[in-house]
């Protein structure tokens, strides 16, 4: 359907308190999963290089700010925010909640935390929240030059994190590709079992 003028996919009840923003191949099982009273919006993206990634970079067209735009002219005061992606959709959406403090809670399943700067913006990161970050053990043992600092910066961002945000790293089986669905299921349910600390 046709969202404030974007393609996206809606689940739930958009009179919910809670509304997720989710970036993800298909939502079908994580909506199957939650039992919350919640409203999730999927966006349409139709070139994840370029939409998702924050800034340009080799290969990537940095369009993140247009969808950041977008996002923040659907938000208003009156719900809770929540942002969760896999891949580069858990690398934007550590972006945003560094950017935006409408975002209570954040769940980056494998996220590519090897982008070029992403260390630089992480440490400009002042804010706190749930933030939730996975990955594969065998997602950083590749010999592309960049993939392979995803376990280093993934583990340097659940540090830098954890100094003021509920924060957990869950390491996984596996590669990039094994269970998806099921790291962001996982994710969600952590995000929602810690999130009381806001909604007191």
């Amino acid at each position: 359907m046709i969202y404030y003028g974007r393609e996206c996919q809606i689940y739930g009840n958009q009179d919910a308190d809670v509304y997720i923003f989710c970036f993800f191949h298909d939502c079908t099982s994580i909506v199957k999963s939650l039992k919350k009273n919640y409203c999730l919006i999927a966006p349409v993206i139709k070139d994840w290089n370029s939409e998702l990634s924050p800034w340009p970079a080799d290969g990537f067209g940095g369009k993140g700010k247009e969808l950041e735009k977008w996002i923040l002219s659907t938000m208003t005061s009156s719900h809770h925010y929540i942002i969760a992606g896999y891949s580069l959709g858990g690398l934007f959406s550590l972006w945003m909640y560094g950017r935006h403090e409408s975002f209570v809670g954040c769940i980056s399943a494998s996220g590519s935390l090897w982008f070029p700067g992403w260390i630089n913006y992480l440490h400009t990161i002042n804010r706190e929240a749930v933030v939730y970050l996975s990955l594969g053990r065998k997602e950083s043992k590749t010999k592309n030059r960049l993939m392979c600092t995803v376990g280093q910066n993934t583990i340097e961002t659940y540090r830098y994190l954890s100094k003021n945000n509920r924060c957990i790293f869950i390491e996984e089986n596996g590669g990039h590709f094994t269970e998806p669905d099921q790291r962001m299921i996982r994710g969600f349910k952590w995000v929602f079992e810690n999130l009381s600390i806001f909604f007191e």
